[in-house]
């Protein structure tokens, strides 16, 4: 078996794993409603909204923060919240990627995210000196349980990489769902559980990694 040539990777529960997430953090800095509230901005509804790019989250998320009674403008709260996801980001997976791109192996983060956090990720993380492109929701207009997720980032994948199969690209991502819709179209998916079962994945598909190599 021939080695992938293009590897997509989630973002958040791979690239960027919590111990908790953000709401159960502000209720820790002293807002007791803030775990409550802010799940219900967060719900499947609006969740879709702002991440398909139909609609913009920093308005949608004004009265909800005043719900719990945020003292800052939208921008502190959202850069508390960037702050938060930098902390736990995984230096090493992105090292390696950065590596395989060196390499000749195309890395993509492929990510639902809305357009404030697909900035921060690409420019203020600086994740574009380790990745060649990006497929994000709120650009394509669609989630990555959706088949037009797929059918954009494969066609745009074709289109810069002669020659590319679906078999050629694997992907990794920590929800099920996910991992289902892009098998649909011949992309090898693995559910990413630990960094541990990523490594044996990646050996298994004969890239011979170990990312003890990048730690330290």
């Amino acid at each position: 078996m021939s080695k992938p040539k293009i590897i997509l990777f989630d973002v958040d529960g791979v690239l960027i794993r919590y111990p908790h997430n953000f709401s159960e953090e502000m209720k820790r800095r002293g807002y007791p409603e803030a775990k409550k509230v802010l799940g219900e901005f967060y719900d499947i509804t609006n969740n879709r909204i702002y991440n398909e790019g139909k609609g913009d989250m920093k308005e949608m998320i004004v009265p909800y923060l005043k719900r719990f009674g945020w003292q800052g403008t939208v921008d502190d709260f959202f850069k508390e919240q960037m702050d938060f996801s930098r902390r736990y980001l995984d230096g090493d997976l992105v090292s390696l990627a950065g590596e395989l791109k060196k390499q000749g192996i195309g890395c993509y983060l492929a990510s639902n995210q809305d357009k404030y956090r697909a900035q921060f990720l690409w420019e203020d993380l600086n994740l574009q000196q380790s990745f060649d492109g990006h497929f994000f929701s709120c650009e394509i207009g669609y989630k990555k349980d959706d088949d037009g997720f797929w059918e954009y980032a494969l066609e745009n994948i074709s289109g810069n990489n002669s020659g590319i199969s679906t078999w050629d690209i694997i992907y990794f991502d920590d929800a099920r769902g996910n991992v289902e819709a892009a098998s649909k179209f011949g992309i090898q998916s693995f559910l990413f559980t630990d960094k541990i079962q990523f490594e044996n994945d990646m050996n298994m598909l004969g890239f011979d990694i170990s990312l003890n190599e990048f730690s330290g």
